[in-house]
């Protein structure tokens, strides 16, 4: 005859709960997966339209994995440059022990692929354009790291 307690029938329901809600969020985290970084679009300055080092706007950009898909997405006060800032963008996501990689191929005609090489220890990164068969950084102070 098994006798059990109720204190002990709660301690073992408690048990399986817990381990029901890790098993959902581990699950969940797997299918999902969402990273934000800060970045500065630069500007054009009005005098020589021209893009300014000096002249930029904060804006975050946002890599958001889930079924084997990935999906990049800019976020800033302006309007911004139609090539990336038209919404969701299908992105490529490499990774290694110390960068990952977030290449976009933009759908719109006459858009170039672009790239972000981000550092994973959180100090920032550069985008990357082509240039014949290389990738090329764009010489500009792009701020990526990790918004808080």
């Amino acid at each position: 005859m098994n006798h059990r307690t109720p204190a002990r029938a709660a301690f073992i329901a408690g048990l399986l709960l817990t381990s029901a809600l890790a098993q959902s969020q581990s699950q969940s985290q797997s299918q999902s997966q969402s990273q934000s970084w800060e970045y500065r679009s630069m500007q054009k300055d009005p005098m020589t339209g021209q893009y300014s080092k000096d002249r930029f706007r904060a804006s975050t950009i946002t890599l958001e994995e889930k079924d084997g898909k990935a999906v990049f997405r800019m976020i800033s006060g302006a309007k911004g440059d139609p090539c990336f800032s038209r919404g969701d963008l299908p992105a490529e996501v490499q990774r290694d022990a110390q960068t990952t990689t977030i290449t976009v191929l933009p759908p719109l005609a006459g858009c170039q692929p672009f790239r972000f090489v981000i550092r994973n220890d959180g100090s920032g990164g550069v985008r990357q354009n082509p240039r014949g068969e290389r990738w090329v950084d764009d010489g500009n102070e792009r701020g990526l790291t990790p918004v808080k």
